[in-house]
């Protein structure tokens, strides 16, 4: 078996799949290895610059293999560091970011010996005789990184003549003129890179920063609905798309995306805090009422009825009146003398003009807080009601 002198770094935190892959290298003739078992341990190990190909597993703790890709992407010494991922058959969202990412070559899990070696052919091929799309893609990567933007335009312009069938130049040019301020060009590239290859995610991400910038609700809605066709299963893209749905007033198809995004936050507090808000949001109040009660609700009597409060509010705004008050009475259930729910309560009773009713809950406050500036306009707006 042929000797290579290519160092390679795996990055494996699972100790037999990392000896698996030794084993497979060393069979292989590639006996110039070392390891990492997670993307900041290889992170260390790159920059001591003697790494020349990276070989990485996809979920690891600390830093995963898509964390350690972007940052050896985005950094002028190591930017062009050949990279093989490795992950699990059914991860298609790890597959498109990666890709997204610019992997170099991918392999599903288990590893298999025999495709290993064609990539790590490959791998080494292009490093000693890259093809004139990867030197002209490579030199306006460097251009980029070092914000040299006109002769980065020049490079991907270049690699795009010489690609055809490359999104990647269109999507770089997209992000120079973003970075110059040229939005129109910016948008007009990213679409170039979209007609080429359609679900290419980076563009359409970009594109929806650019629309909501410009609160274009309509096409941020679209383009997040694209992402969510190629990857069904992340909870940023299902909760943008609901809040775009909400901005735009479709609030069914709102409803939807917020279920979606329900289901994959599973217990993540932070991210059903974030569904929860949609839903007030939204006004679908009996949908936020159900998720408090069977996820985020505890034995907190404040936190529950600062939530219960906000859905009074927000049915008030609505003008469910009715709503609001079993709200707003749901709260008062917990603490009788709760200030604000309280004034709440009663300015909700001053717009159905029970004037008497609202000034009963008035003097409930007056009890324990007799200087309450807003309570105390109120009854005065109660008593001139009463006099007429």
């Amino acid at each position: 078996m042929k000797t290579h002198d290519s160092n390679i770094l795996i990055v494996e935190d699972n100790q037999a799949m990392r000896k698996m892959l030794e084993s497979m290298l060393i069979e292989l003739g590639y006996h110039n290895y070392c390891a990492a078992v997670n993307g900041l341990k290889a992170w260390d190990r790159i920059q001591d610059g003697d790494v020349d190909i990276v070989l990485s597993d996809y979920l690891m703790p600390e830093m995963n293999g898509l964390e350690l890709l972007r940052l050896i992407r985005q950094t002028r010494r190591f930017y062009d560091m050949p990279f093989i991922m490795i992950t699990g058959a059914d991860k298609r969202a790890d597959f498109m970011r990666s890709i997204q990412a610019e992997v170099d070559y991918y392999i599903i899990k288990p590893p298999n010996i025999g495709l290993l070696e064609d990539l790590l052919k490959s791998v080494v091929a292009r490093q000693k005789n890259p093809s004139e799309f990867d030197k002209l893609f490579s030199n306006g990567k460097y251009h980029y990184l070092n914000k040299e933007y006109d002769e980065a335009l020049r490079h991907f312009e270049m690699a795009s003549q010489a690609r055809l069938e490359s999104a990647l130049p269109y999507y770089y040019q997209g992000l120079i003129y973003q970075q110059l301020g040229n939005e129109k060009k910016a948008e007009l590239n990213f679409k170039k890179s979209l007609i080429i290859e359609d679900q290419f995610i980076s563009s359409l991400l970009a594109l929806a920063d650019i629309y909501q910038t410009r609160e274009d609700y309509a096409n941020l809605a679209n383009c997040l609905a694209k992402v969510t066709e190629i990857l069904p299963d992340t909870f940023d893209v299902h909760i943008g798309l609901a809040r775009a749905c909400i901005r735009s007033g479709d609030i069914e198809r709102a409803r939807g995306h917020l279920s979606d995004a329900q289901q994959l936050a599973k217990n993540n507090a932070d991210q059903l805090q974030e569904v929860l808000d949609c839903y007030i949001d939204a006004g679908l109040l009996d949908e936020a009422d159900l998720l408090f009660g069977r996820k985020v609700q505890d034995d907190n009597h404040e936190k529950t009825i600062h939530f219960l409060n906000r859905l009074g509010l927000r049915a008030r705004k609505m003008r469910d009146f009715s709503k609001a008050k079993h709200f707003y009475m749901n709260c008062l259930r917990m603490d009788p003398q709760h200030k604000t729910v309280n004034y709440n309560l009663a300015s909700l009773l001053f717009l159905q003009k029970d004037y008497e009713a609202a000034e009963s809950y008035l003097k409930k406050i007056f009890r324990l807080y007799p200087d309450f500036p807003e309570a105390i306009e109120l009854m005065d707006a109660i008593k001139q009601k009463l006099r007429q």
